[in-house]
C-alpha cells in the first residue's frame, strides 16, 4: 500500500502537476515521471537497385523522414523536457535534433537501446521473404527466434528491459525524451504493459511515432505503477489512413518488386 500524503484529500488537494516545476503528482502522492518514446523518421535500407545498403547503421533520414520529424516537432512544441537521449545512430540523432529544436537540452547517447541486430557481413542474406522479413516479429516468442539471423528476440528483450531499469534508476529526469527504433519501442512497450515478447508482432510502430509512458514512484523511490498514456502517435498520418502494413512487410514488398 502506498503512503498517505500528509494533506486533506479534497478536490485538488494533491495537484496532478506542479506548474512551476513541471512535476506530476498522483492523487495518492506518488511522484509521476514521464517518458516520451519516439521512433526515428523514415530511412532507406534498400537502394535504388533493390539491394540492401552496405551499412544499415549509417543511413540518414530521407526527405520523408525529415518531413515527419518536422511535423512531429510542431506537434511536440511546448512540451518540457529535462533530459533527452538517442541511441547514437544517425537516424535517431537526426530525428532527435529536429524534434527538440531550440530547446536548451543536450541530446545524449544511450547505446543500450540500439535496435535489434541483424546478421551482417558476407554470411548475411538467404532470408525467407515472408517468415524472416515480412512477419519475423510474430515469431519473437519462440525461444530461438532471431531477427534476420542475428540477435535473438529473447536476448534483445532482456537487453532493453535492463536498459529501462537503468533509466528509471536515474533520478536526474522527470520528463525524458528517448529517440529510438521500432523494435526497441516494441520491447519497451512489451516491458511496460506486461505483454512481453508478443509486443513485437502486436504493437505497430510507425516511422517517427511517439509513445507516452508514465511511471509512479513512492516516497522510497520504488516503482509502483506503469501507465501507457498514448501509443504510436504520428504527425503525418494520425489515423493511419495510408498505413496498411508494418515496415518489415513493406520492406519485403519492395524486395519482391525488385526480384521480379
Amino acid at each position: 500500500m502506498l503512503w498517505t500524503p500528509n494533506v486533506a484529500i479534497s478536490g485538488a488537494a494533491v495537484s496532478d502537476i506542479d506548474r512551476d516545476k513541471n512535476r506530476r503528482v498522483a492523487i495518492d502522492g506518488a511522484r509521476r515521471r514521464r517518458l516520451y518514446l519516439f521512433r526515428h523518421g523514415a530511412v532507406d535500407y534498400i537502394d535504388d537497385n533493390g539491394d540492401w545498403v552496405a551499412d544499415p547503421d549509417s543511413v540518414d533520414l530521407n526527405a520523408r523522414g525529415r518531413a515527419q520529424a518536422a511535423g512531429m516537432a510542431e506537434l511536440f512544441a511546448g512540451i518540457h523536457i529535462d533530459k533527452a537521449l538517442c541511441t547514437g545512430l544517425p537516424r535517431t540523432q537526426q530525428t532527435g535534433q529536429l524534434i527538440l529544436g531550440d530547446r536548451d537540452v543536450e541530446l545524449g547517447v544511450f547505446a543500450e537501446l540500439e535496435e535489434i541486430r541483424p546478421l551482417k557481413g558476407e554470411t548475411a542474406g538467404g532470408n525467407d521473404i515472408y517468415a524472416d522479413i515480412a512477419f519475423s516479429h510474430w515469431r519473437a516468442t519462440q525461444e530461438d527466434a532471431r531477427f534476420l539471423r542475428g540477435e535473438r528476440y529473447h536476448d534483445f528483450y532482456m537487453r532493453i528491459s535492463t536498459a529501462m531499469e537503468s533509466l528509471l534508476a536515474d533520478q536526474s529526469w522527470h520528463n525524458l525524451a528517448v529517440f529510438a527504433h521500432g523494435g526497441t519501442n516494441a520491447a519497451v512497450l512489451g516491458w511496460a504493459t506486461g505483454v512481453g515478447l508478443e509486443a513485437f508482432g502486436l504493437l505497430d510502430q510507425s516511422m517517427c511515432c511517439l509513445n507516452i509512458i508514465d511511471f509512479d514512484f513512492d516516497e522510497k523511490s520504488q516503482l509502483v505503477r506503469k501507465t501507457v498514456r498514448a501509443m504510436n502517435i504520428t504527425a503525418d498520418d494520425p489515423v493511419m489512413r495510408n498505413r496498411h502494413a508494418g515496415d518489415m512487410e513493406m520492406l519485403a514488398r519492395r524486395i519482391l518488386k525488385w526480384q521480379r
